[in-house]
């Protein structure tokens, strides 16, 4: 991901924020530790803290030992010294600290980490905006809702509470190993400076510690290794979940419409069975744990070697405590460690999912220099333009448009006809550089679209799409999506001028009326009205209208023309229709078939040379009467 500006966000408020900058993230580490790196000062005060809590948690099973010794001592005077009570405070005083202490990591850690899943799911819905429709075309939404829902928490996860355990089990190793090395084999005290090699017993007991902690650490990273592809396949199950759940609950009224809901649930309950086996195998892996045998088997030889020696007297009871009071220790503080390689490792491979996903390679990028400078209202021109999409594996050969090449006279009424597939949602779409065209070029006023940045195009050139998409929000903030500070009065005008007003005002909350989702809660002519109005307060320099009147009935149509007809003027307009109306008072119509023109001029003049035009005319409704009108003004015979 490349782009590292900073984006603007609209808050409900209406409020106008920024989002923090994108990062680049070349690998899926980087993109782990981006976050803590954000805050060096934060992350390594808690790193430092973790490793003094480990001390403190670690230090007690030393005063333990020492306690014991000291209690035999005591035992023939039968009083408790107030050395004992020293140490029976000092092990209360160092679990207070390291309370407090374990509080303050915690905090710091949830801070930073909880502050990265935010910005970091934050900048994947803002790269997600950035992205052309060629990336939707081949990535499917359910996948991008798997992604920043599912793997930014896991991610999240894997370095809290994950590598902040490992971190704290890791130092608990290189804690225990020293503390070994200087135990007094007679006191249980701590001596510095003390020679392991001369002091055999403690010796034994360090190199046992040694030995031990490279074996678990191998048998760690190979459980590490088997885990990675279970947790990928889980990610993938869990997608399939996702986007099986979703397709169902967003098309509930299809599947009850033709009783198919046992089918459903039989097709959910298959995919739950996979998820079901993949997490089973992840448990399963996580249950027969081999490391942790490493870890007991180091206790096990050091308590059986310690007790001999305290059966030979060369070791005191008091220092046997300590030495198993250290390793239990160990083993405590190291219990959780399978589990957190295992979020670690899994973190791992949710960062690249996500990784990969920002590092899409888009075909379509903003100018370098792009030109401010555009006539909106110049000539629209289409040179020798192809255009084919790109299908989810990456290979189309299909043309889409194919040697386009026409020139529009600004401020032209155009109406753009022929059958599916022919190739007229798509010049809408180029028009809008929701695509960049695959050969040739589109110029607005003489300059390529290629060099305008999308925002700035897509400011000018608005669209009133046939398949209406109305957000879960109020029809005002519907209306006004274009135009986010818009006033109520404007949102207003625009309803009227789109004829929407009247029956906006009927609704519950009038304008204040939460809008169901994709629009449901309100008939095809009303989203359709709602959808112009919300093109009308754009106010843009090009009109683009995807067959916008097909859903409304011919009063509705009538007034919704005459709106049509104000905001048209001034501007250039292009409408895909099928409308007799529209043909007629259109400046130029244009007929295209499979990605080619098939002819274009004014309507007068079609109807005389073009019999793919006539053919097309004749079957729309009126038309005959239409015709025949024309010829007995002429006087000729029918």
């Amino acid at each position: 991901m490349t782009d590292q500006r900073t984006a603007v966000i609209e808050q409900g408020s209406g409020q106008i924020v920024q989002s923090p900058p994108l990062l680049k993230h070349t690998s899926p580490a980087r993109y782990m530790l981006g976050g803590l790196i954000k805050h060096p000062l934060s992350i390594g005060f808690a790193t430092l803290l973790t490793v003094v809590s480990t001390v403190l948690t670690i230090l007690p099973s030393v005063i333990v030992g020492s306690a014991v010794n000291q209690l035999t001592i005591d035992q023939s005077s039968h009083v408790l010294s107030a050395t004992f009570m020293y140490y029976v405070g000092l092990i209360a005083a160092l679990a207070a600290i390291y309370m407090g202490l374990y509080f303050v990591v915690g905090y710091v850690w949830a801070i930073v980490t909880l502050q990265w899943e935010r910005d970091s799911r934050q900048q994947f819905f803002e790269a997600m905006q950035n992205y052309s429709m060629t990336f939707h075309d081949q990535v499917d939404s359910k996948r991008l809702l798997s992604v920043a829902m599912q793997d930014i928490n896991w991610v999240r996860m894997s370095l809290n509470p994950a590598l902040r355990n490992i971190i704290g089990g890791l130092a608990s190793f290189l804690i225990t190993g020293v503390l070994l090395a200087m135990i007094d084999q007679t006191t249980g005290l701590l001596v510095l400076f003390t020679i392991p090699y001369v002091n055999v017993p403690i010796g034994v007991f360090t190199a046992i510690v040694l030995i031990g902690t490279p074996a678990y650490l191998v048998f760690a990273y190979r459980y590490a290794n088997a885990v990675e592809p279970v947790r990928r396949e889980r990610s993938e199950d869990m997608e399939n979940l996702t986007s099986l759940s979703q397709g169902v609950f967003r098309g509930i009224e299809l599947v009850r419409s033709f009783g198919a809901e046992q089918r459903e649930i039989s097709r959910f309950g298959k995919v739950t069975k996979d998820y079901e086996r993949i997490v089973t195998k992840e448990g399963r892996l996580a249950s027969f744990y081999i490391p942790a045998l490493v870890l007991s088997a180091m206790t096990t030889l050091a308590f059986f070697y310690g007790s001999y020696e305290v059966w030979i007297g060369v070791l005191s009871q008091g220092t046997l405590v300590v030495v198993l009071g250290l390793l239990v220790s160990l083993e405590g503080l190291n219990f959780q460690l399978p589990r957190m390689l295992l979020m670690l490792r899994g973190g791992y491979v949710n960062a690249k999912r996500i990784v990969d996903t920002l590092t899409w390679n888009d075909p379509m990028v903003e100018p370098a220099e792009e030109v401010t400078q555009v006539n909106w209202l110049g000539d629209v021109e289409f040179d020798n333009v192809s255009f084919k999409y790109v299908s989810n594996n990456g290979n189309n050969n299909h043309y889409a448009l194919r040697n386009f090449t026409i020139r529009i006279p600004g401020g032209s009424r155009v109406a753009l006809v022929g059958g599916p597939g022919g190739g007229k949602s798509t010049i809408l779409k180029l028009l809008l550089r929701l695509y960049d065209p695959t050969d040739g070029a589109v110029r607005v006023g003489g300059v390529d679209l290629r060099d305008v940045s999308t925002r700035n195009v897509r400011s000018n050139v608005g669209l009133v799409e046939q398949d209406i998409f109305l957000f879960r929000k109020t029809v005002h903030d519907n209306i006004a999506f274009g135009k986010p500070l818009a006033s109520r009065e404007e949102v207003e005008e625009a309803a009227k001028r789109a004829q929407a007003h009247e029956f906006v005002v009927g609704l519950p909350q009038g304008y204040d009326t939460m809008i169901g989702e994709r629009g449901m809660t309100l008939s095809g002519g009303q989203r359709q009205r709602l959808a112009i109005a919300r093109a009308i307060i754009q106010d843009p320099k090009i009109l683009l209208l995807d067959d916008s009147v097909s859903a409304v009935d011919a009063q509705t149509e009538f007034l919704m023309r005459k709106a049509l007809d104000e905001v048209m003027r001034g501007r250039t307009s292009i409408t895909v229709t099928q409308r007799l109306r529209t043909l007629i008072e259109s400046d130029m119509v244009i007929i295209v078939d499979k990605g080619r023109i098939v002819a274009a001029g004014s309507h007068e003049d079609l109807l005389r040379e073009s019999e793919a035009y006539r053919r097309i005319f004749e079957r729309l409704p009126g038309a005959k009467e239409l015709l025949e009108m024309a010829v007995r003004s002429r006087g000729e015979p029918q």
